[in-house]
C-alpha cells in the first residue's frame, strides 16, 4: 500500500521459548555491537503506509489465511543491508507463503522477493565483523531451531528501531508436529496423538 502516512510492516512473532531465546540473543548482540535491540520477528510484508488504526483494522480480513505457521530456522547468514546484517533464514513453506499472499492481497505492500528471516543484528558493520558474529556459537545454536509463529502484528517502523511500536495484532492458531510428523492445529486430530 504505497502512499502517505506512517511506515508500517507486518511481522510474524515467534512464540514460546523460541521467542525468548531470540529476544535474549538479540539484546546481547545489541549490547556487544552498539546496535539497537528489537523484537524477534519475521517480516511478512513491508512497505505499508497509512494510519495505524486503519491498517490494524484490516488484520481481521486475513480470515482463513490465519493458520499455524512453522518457523524452521536455518543459518546463520549475513547480508549487506542494515536490517539484514546477521540473521537466520526461515525455511519457506506453504503456510508462510499463503499467509504472505493473503496479506499482500489485503494490504497491498511491497513486491520485492520474499526471503523470510529472523534478524539478529541491525547495523552497518564491516563484512568481517558480520561473519564473526554469524560464527558465534550462540548464533549457530539457533540455526536449526523449529518453532511456531504466535501472532501476526502490525508495527510502525518509522525512524530508528528504538521508536518502533506495535499498532495491533491477531493471534495465529497454535501448531504442533503430531506423532505422525504432520503439522496439525492443536488439539491434534491425528489418531497417533491420542
Amino acid at each position: 500500500m504505497a502512499g502517505r502516512g506512517e511506515a508500517f510492516a507486518l511481522w510474524l512473532i515467534p512464540g514460546g521459548s523460541l521467542r525468548e531465546r531470540l529476544r535474549e540473543l538479540i539484546a546481547s548482540l545489541a549490547r556487544e555491537t552498539g546496535g539497537p535491540a528489537f523484537a524477534p520477528h519475521v517480516t511478512l510484508l513491508g512497505g505499508l503506509r497509512g494510519e495505524g488504526a486503519a491498517l490494524a483494522a484490516q488484520l481481521g480480513r486475513l480470515g482463513a489465511a490465519l493458520r499455524p505457521v512453522e518457523l524452521r530456522l536455518r543459518g546463520p547468514a549475513t547480508g549487506s543491508t542494515r536490517h539484514q546484517c546477521v540473521f537466520l533464514d526461515v525455511a519457506p513453506a506453504e503456510p508462510l507463503a499463503a499467509l504472505r499472499g493473503a496479506a499482500a492481497a489485503v494490504f497491498g505492500g511491497d513486491d520485492t522477493a520474499f526471503r523470510p528471516h529472523v534478524s539478529l543484528v541491525y547495523g552497518d558493520l564491516l563484512s568481517e565483523h558480520r561473519r564473526a558474529l554469524a560464527a558465534d556459537p550462540r548464533v549457530a545454536a539457533l540455526g536449526q531451531e523449529v518453532g511456531w509463529a504466535e501472532r501476526i502484528e502490525l508495527w510502525s517502523v518509522e525512524g530508528e528501531a528504538d521508536r518502533w511500536r506495535c499498532a495491533g495484532g491477531v493471534a495465529l492458531p497454535a501448531g504442533a508436529l503430531s506423532a505422525c510428523g504432520a503439522t496439525c492445529v492443536c488439539p491434534c486430530p491425528c489418531p497417533s496423538a491420542r
